[in-house]
């Protein structure tokens, strides 16, 4: 097939889609997209793609890269922010591909170690269960333990329930905690069988943490010694690489941590060092809990807190497990201690940076992370670092997203990544916006800074999802407002969904199910959630996406750049307000209306930023409307 026509021939009206699927139409969208993506990787250039909801594009960038691997022997590597789509992509997008075009190449998942089953931890826990220290019911801990006994690939993902974080620690074991080549199940190893199938894979699919570990690796050692080599790279999601990078290269540190590398001291004989170490811990954390007031607040001066007993008590404690080495014969426990040893270690010098500010590309900030408080750091500029580890390690690089521009730039983007100048596509939807949607402001909205707005936003998703039927989808900027609304629809006649009550996933797939229930949810909802059809017919935004004021990250690019507001935080809340409404319109046959309960769209100057990033939708200031414009499609 030459290279000029293959795009046709598979795409085109007459080509192999065509032939495969009777009721098969070519998307323009999805055509320019794969167009766009193959000149890239023909040329050896980087590119910035944005495809709409409903372009498809997973094919578009599927089966370019299955040309170039067969063709042109380049290795392609896939990166996606959520585990859905990368699993949809190997179980499903390729196998099919496969099928149907000529070109037959392999392809793997790569997750993060603490994805599977570790056999060490595992058997540890079905022949000597320790204290129980996780809430989840007995049942679920019973099918995890059978789970483990019959799994023959030990992905968590094949689980048939949902274990808190703290169960499934008993089952797995992270990168850091990993014995490795010193562990006696290291052949019999899920983790690395995965690693093994994807050294042989054409085509690997991995998410953005094992990408930005690869990256850290290579800097420090120069070897791909986490991901296989590659030629081609795909950026699925690429709207939130940035944001994960800045939180990858950073860390955050919690008493937990600090117990959990104390933990064989006893053993040892060390029982002064550990009380010491502990004392120290209870001491520092209690004087950042004098700093901390529920938010999170950014460190601006250094030694805040006197960190240095705790530096020292680690650094001991580093040399007990250092010298503990020196006389221990078992490989295993050896192996042990040598992990003990480097991460005190590193804990020591990770507390000491963040409490000097030394690094000046990072915030240092206090956190409440899993009920515990937290001192973390965060990279506030990735670009640099993305640029070498990515854009100029791989051959060709495609960024693609749904949202990617902001009034109708790509200038934004561009800075985060480090791209200099990129080659950018925008195709167009494919859906008919002005007759499927309708976006509603309403007018009597108190603004978004009074005191009563809370309780007003809660009252007006109460009167919207009466006038929707349920069928709603509430997204919120904060735990507060959502809160707040939870409160008032104790007794509304639909089923209310709130985040946390379950796993994500079983709130999506719940709220799909039952086409009258209400789902409500945070930042984490505002995208990722495909629920086509009636069970999502509204969608209600409570104020515009601005990151808070307390974002340790915008507070520090406020200090170094005076046009911080216009050349960061309106782009990234254009952005963000994009993916919110992107959860309305999910098929052609869909039909919704999106309710924003903030009027500064229209009454302030940025809001025509907001208002141009829309898609052609009718628009109205009157709540009625709702029900109007959803009984009018049936």
């Amino acid at each position: 097939m030459p290279a000029v026509s293959y795009i046709d021939d598979v795409f085109g009206a007459a080509g192999l889609f065509a032939r495969r699927f009777p009721d098969y139409e070519p998307r323009p969208g999805q055509i320019a997209l794969a167009r766009a993506i193959d000149d890239a990787f023909t040329a050896n250039d980087h590119l910035l793609a944005e495809g709409p909801t409903g372009t498809g594009k997973g094919i578009a960038y599927a089966v370019p890269a299955m040309y170039h691997v067969a063709t042109h022997q380049r290795r392609v590597l896939i990166v996606t922010a959520n585990i859905a789509l990368q699993e949809q992509l190997v179980t499903k997008d390729l196998p099919q591909l496969e099928t149907i075009v000529p070109w037959q190449v392999s392809y793997a998942l790569l997750k993060g170690k603490n994805n599977y089953l570790c056999l060490d931890r595992s058997n540890a826990e079905l022949t000597q269960p320790t204290l129980k220290d996780f809430d989840d019911p007995d049942d679920v801990h019973r099918a995890i333990r059978q789970w483990a006994t019959q799994t023959t690939t030990g992905d968590r993902s094949e689980l048939p329930v949902h274990p808190s974080p703290a169960l499934w620690r008993r089952f797995s074991v992270s990168s850091k905690d990993c014995k490795a080549d010193d562990c006696a199940y290291r052949d019999d190893c899920f983790a690395y069988a995965a690693r093994e199938r994807a050294e042989d894979a054409d085509i690997l699919v991995t998410n953005y943490h094992m990408l930005f570990v690869h990256i850290q690796v290579r800097e420090r050692t120069g070897m791909d010694l986490v991901l296989p080599s590659f030629d081609l790279l795909v950026c699925d999601e690429a709207h939130k690489a940035a944001d994960i990078a800045r939180d990858f290269f950073g860390y955050g540190i919690s008493k937990r941590a600090i117990r959990w590398v104390g933990r064989q001291l006893n053993r040892l004989g060390e029982s002064a060092l550990l009380f010491q170490l502990n004392e120290a811990a209870n001491g520092f954390y209690a004087a950042l809990e004098a700093l901390h007031d529920d938010r999170r607040r950014r460190l601006r001066k250094p030694d805040l807190a006197d960190w240095r007993p705790l530096t020292d008590a680690l650094k001991q404690t580093s040399w007990a497990y250092k010298r503990a080495m020196a006389s221990e014969a078992h490989d295993g426990r050896r192996a042990m201690l040598r992990r003990l040893w480097m991460r005190a270690q590193v804990l020591a010098e990770h507390i000491e940076s963040a409490m000097c500010l030394s690094q000046a590309n990072m915030v240092t900030y206090l956190a409440t992370i899993d009920d515990e408080l937290t001192l973390c750091t965060k990279a506030v500029q990735v670009a640099d670092r993305l640029q070498a580890g990515l854009f100029a390690a791989a051959t060709s690089v495609v960024m693609t997203s749904a949202t990617l521009s902001s009034h109708g730039q790509f200038t934004y983007i561009a800075s985060e990544l480090g791209l200099v100048q990129p080659n950018a596509i925008a195709v167009e939807s494919p859906f008919d916006f002005a007759r499927q949607a309708l976006f509603v402001v309403p007018q009597d909205m108190p603004a978004p800074t009074a005191d009563d707005y809370p309780q007003a936003v809660a009252q007006a998703i109460r009167e919207i999802i009466d006038l929707a039927d349920g069928r709603t989808l509430a997204l919120f900027t904060s735990y507060k407002n959502l809160d707040a609304c939870h409160a008032e629809l104790a007794e509304v006649p639909y089923r209310v969904l709130k985040q946390g009550e379950a796993p994500r996933t079983l709130l999506v797939e719940e709220f799909r199910r039952d086409t009258r229930s209400v789902l409500l949810g945070t930042e984490s909802f505002w995208s990722g959630v495909d629920v086509p059809g009636p069970s999502l017919s509204c969608v209600v935004i409570d104020r515009l996406p601005f990151p808070s004021p307390d974002d340790p990250v915008i507070d520090a690019l406020s200090e170094r750049n005076a046009q911080w507001f216009h050349s960061h935080s309106l782009p990234r809340a254009v952005i963000a307000f994009r993916q919110g409404v992107g959860r309305l319109i999910r098929s052609a046959t869909d039909r919704g209306v999106v309710v924003l309960l903030d009027h500064r769209i229209v009454t302030k100057r940025y809001g025509t930023a907001f208002l141009r990033s829309l898609p052609p939708m009718l628009r109205s200031r009157r709540m009625e409307n709702v029900r109007n414009f959803l009984a009018e499609g049936g």
